[in-house]
């Protein structure tokens, strides 16, 4: 898949990431986004193509395929929600159904970047749920920029010095992985903190 796009990419120039990140987001065909855009940012050191094209391709199709997500979800509603719990993307979609009930609307922004799997699951479930458009449209492009200016910026940081894209990712992911279990190991201590000072007081 990954050679796929970066061929046609070569051949077809920005037009190829748009397509590519488009698909990915609607969740219905497994696109490696995340590895393409390291793979990506590795390439602008040979300064072929404008970083900023890259960026704005990468970016509107990923907002289009927000977007897409979030109108079916909307018009689809309940019939449509039984149908994907059902289907073969069953267990994202509660994932993406518990990630919602927990962070709301603000889980928009950080699905994009943060727990991304989630993200086109979270665009459907939302689009159900009756999020204002408006405001999922506002964290959507936020958290969708962060996400690709964060993994081009580090495909061509890290470009003269790793040996394989796979390696990155492995790095990437384990960094995302700590940091989301720092936060989580956190978050627990201050509830600790608190159920402690609460009970001192009674």
């Amino acid at each position: 898949m990954i050679d796929t796009v970066l061929t046609w990419f070569a051949l077809y120039g920005v037009q190829t990431l748009f397509v590519a990140l488009f698909a990915g987001q609607t969740g219905i065909i497994p696109v490696p986004t995340t590895i393409i855009l390291l793979t990506v940012g590795t390439m602008l050191v040979d300064k072929t193509v404008a970083p900023i094209n890259v960026f704005l391709s990468c970016l509107s199709g990923a907002i289009l395929g927000d977007q897409f997500g979030y109108a079916i979800g909307r018009a689809g509603g309940p019939a449509f929600a039984a149908y994907l719990a059902d289907s073969r993307w069953g267990k994202m979609f509660k994932r993406a159904e518990m990630y919602s009930l927990k962070w709301g609307a603000i889980g928009v922004f950080f699905s994009r970047w943060l727990v991304s799997p989630v993200g086109p699951y979270l665009n459907y479930l939302v689009g159900m749920t009756g999020l204002p458009w408006l405001r999922f449209t506002i964290m959507s492009a936020c958290g969708e920029a962060v996400w690709i200016a964060g993994f081009l910026a580090i495909g061509y940081g890290f470009s003269a010095s790793i040996t394989s894209i796979d390696s990155l990712v492995a790095n990437v992911s384990f960094f995302i992985g700590g940091l989301v279990a720092t936060l989580f190991f956190w978050s627990r201590v201050k509830r600790s903190l608190a159920k402690s000072k609460a009970g001192k007081r009674l």
